[in-house]
């Protein structure tokens, strides 16, 4: 009797597996925020981090060398047309800027003479083809709305902004910064590997009216098109949700 007993009793009863399930749908409740909510943290935080980084490695390189870094990704794959990559973030909001001879120039004195072009669908660890600039190129800039957004207008005005990322080829790089950082998705859907995780840096080539005599570092922001501020209310609205 004994024995089969023993033998009956190796299973979990019906009453047992409900309380196991109990337990772990219970631990879900508490664990699944709890990832998430780093995951949140952490995208925001290294996101934060990165764009002072950038910013202030930009503006080391041209206090000391008289000029911005070169051999910024350009995020078009054609100069002439001003194709954009595929693999662009879907939340950044870009329009194409068609240099003139002035606005060329404006970049040409700030020391910014060479892009980078990848490949139509080439994610962020691709190197790019250095390429020389001419007056004839079209670029991609910061729609109105989004120059509004990023705190730079009350009134966004098109053509005033371009954005270049930087890249593995950008002359910053190991001079006053050791590498191009990638930014930490918030989701798998944004993973570098096929989308462009590259911080862009957002230059500022005319006044609005006239082009300026030397484009001017105007912010660095996230490849989603979120700036310094935005990381951070970000991060304080995730730890409120604790």
């Amino acid at each position: 009797m004994s024995v089969r007993y023993n033998a009956a009793r190796r299973g979990l009863t019906l009453i047992e597996l409900v309380v196991v399930l109990l337990i772990l749908v219970g631990l879900a409740g508490v664990v699944i925020p709890a990832v998430t909510n780093m995951v949140g943290r952490t995208h925001t935080s290294s996101g934060a981090a990165n764009i002072s980084q950038i910013a202030n490695a930009l503006q080391r390189f041209e206090v000391q060398y008289m000029s911005y870094p070169d051999n910024f990704d350009s995020l078009v794959t054609d100069l002439g047309a001003g194709t954009a990559l595929n693999t662009l973030d879907g939340d950044l909001a870009l329009d194409t800027v068609a240099l003139s001879a002035d606005t060329f120039a404006a970049l040409e004195e700030a020391g910014i003479t060479t892009v980078g072009l990848h490949a139509i669908n080439d994610g962020t660890f691709e190197v790019p083809t250095p390429t020389l600039l001419a007056d004839t190129n079209t670029l991609l800039g910061l729609t109105p709305a989004q120059q509004v957004e990023l705190g730079l207008e009350t009134v966004g005005v098109a053509g005033k902004y371009i954005c270049l990322g930087v890249g593995s080829s950008c002359t910053a790089n190991g001079k006053t910064m050791m590498d191009a950082p990638v930014h930490f998705p918030e989701s798998g859907e944004a993973n570098p590997a096929t989308t462009y995780g590259r911080f862009l840096a957002v230059f500022q080539i005319t006044d609005g009216t006239d082009a300026l005599e030397r484009a001017k570092l105007a912010a660095v922001i996230s490849p989603h098109g979120a700036g310094l501020g935005d990381h951070i209310a970000e991060y304080f609205e995730i730890s409120q949700q604790d």
